[in-house]
């Protein structure tokens, strides 16, 4: 038998090992792409909960078919009972996967003290999607979040970015929205006051306009200094170009309301956030067709700028016309980022349609942020759902099953690990 050289020996180990790699890929894609019938659920959407249950067919990643008896040939059944389904949570306000533990700075990407990179942060390069908060707070329902980043430096935080709690494949939008704070915080980084940030936030955009005009002129010398760095004026070319929406941390009313007037002198596409005040200029929120990210749960007079905060803020909005994505429980938000649908269930018993409160978790986030295939349960869409124990928006209800792109994720965390481990413990006593 011929005896093969070192080198060929080599490359025959390295052929060998890519081959194995690709049947273990092509295995891990056969498993992801498993056909599967769900059988019996009340479908949850903009009208509510339907009272009769249907059957829903996926194949690989998406929705086939929605009907009645529905034949799923080798499909894997999932017998959902008559439970609720509705398409997975959306939490519009987090920074799961960039924040870990509040206390160890090692953990917490979520922002920088650098003037010199504000608006060209991108939070979703340090997103971790191993982070122990991801099968946490999917496991509880919640299946995406916008993650934003903090402002610590100056008046824009960076860019936030839309994810999937799925592990793999998990941005689902690298430049969603550039997030600046005025109010309260924007007057305390301009120097003490509201107008001063405005002024900063006017000089940015125009410098902005600027700078995109003459490029190469400023990159040779010939053109005036800017307040910001060359790599964050470039990074909000997009905003002035509309392609980008500037999302705005707002809460009083005149605060509101100014920029608004800015947002439409400047031609900018805006996305409103916090909004405590919301309801005291909900009609000309509504006329500038700004969406708004609020936790509706929220209705104490923290500061002076959210003295008029209102727990039926969200139903005043929606009366009004206003898109509405929510996000909720503040300090705790990003490790219990699930209970968003605690607040939306706040938000119903304050007045707001249940539907509505379906859609600010689901659909209006997916419009906004135009995930297409996302945010609705229909033929041709992603199969991202939750299969309920009950009403999604009752708190003692849980999910039974969770899928992301068709793929169904056990229902294990962390938290669940160490549970069974001591309750084990505990039972066999000393």
């Amino acid at each position: 038998m011929r005896r093969l050289s070192p080198c060929a020996r080599r490359v025959s180990r390295s052929v060998c090992r890519a081959l194995l790699l690709a049947g273990l890929l092509l295995a891990a894609q056969s498993a992801n792409a498993e056909d599967l019938l769900i059988k019996n659920a009340r479908i949850v959407g903009s009208a509510g909960i339907a009272e009769r249950a249907t059957d829903i067919l996926i194949a690989g990643e998406r929705i086939i078919r929605i009907g009645d008896a529905i034949d799923g040939g080798e499909a894997r059944i999932i017998e959902a009972a008559g439970r609720p389904v509705s398409a997975g949570l959306f939490n519009a306000d987090s920074q799961i996967g960039v924040l870990e533990v509040d206390s160890v700075a090692a953990t917490a990407d979520g922002a920088a003290d650098n003037p010199d990179i504000q608006a060209s942060l991108r939070i979703v390069e340090a997103f971790n999607p191993a982070s122990v908060l991801i099968p946490y707070n999917r496991s509880l329902g919640l299946t995406h979040t916008l993650i934003q980043p903090d402002a610590r430096a100056g008046l824009f935080a960076g860019i936030a970015s839309v994810v999937r709690l799925s592990g793999k494949r998990a941005v689902g939008l690298r430049d969603a929205a550039m997030v600046v704070v005025l109010g309260d915080a924007g007057a305390e980084r301009a120097g003490g006051s509201r107008a001063a940030a405005l002024a900063m936030l006017r000089a940015a955009i125009e410098d902005t306009r600027d700078y995109a005009d003459n490029r190469s002129a400023f990159n040779a010398g010939e053109r005036r200094d800017y307040a910001l760095s060359r790599h964050d004026l470039a990074a909000l070319i997009p905003v002035i170009e509309g392609r980008l929406p500037l999302l705005v941390r707002v809460e009083r009313a005149a605060d509101i309301e100014q920029v608004l007037d800015f947002a439409r002198r400047q031609r900018l596409k805006l996305i409103l956030s916090g909004v405590s005040e919301g309801w005291r200029v909900a009609e000309q929120i509504s006329a500038a067709g700004a969406p708004v990210i609020l936790d509706p749960i929220r209705n104490l007079p923290s500061a002076y700028e959210t003295l008029g905060a209102r727990l039926d803020n969200a139903k005043l909005l929606h009366e009004a016309g206003v898109t509405l994505m929510f996000t909720g429980m503040g300090w705790q938000n990003t490790h219990n980022a699930h209970l968003v649908r605690q607040s939306a269930g706040n938000a119903v018993a304050n007045g707001l349609p249940y539907g509505a409160a379906i859609d600010a978790l689901t659909r209006n986030p997916a419009t906004v942020f135009e995930l297409s295939g996302y945010g609705a349960i229909k033929t041709g869409h992603n199969a991202t759902l939750v299969i309920w124990s009950g009403d999604p928006l009752e708190v003692m209800s849980n999910p039974r099953h969770v899928l992301i792109d068709g793929r169904e994720f056990a229902l294990t965390s962390r938290a669940t690990r160490l549970r069974d481990r001591y309750w084990q413990r505990l039972n066999r006593g000393p």
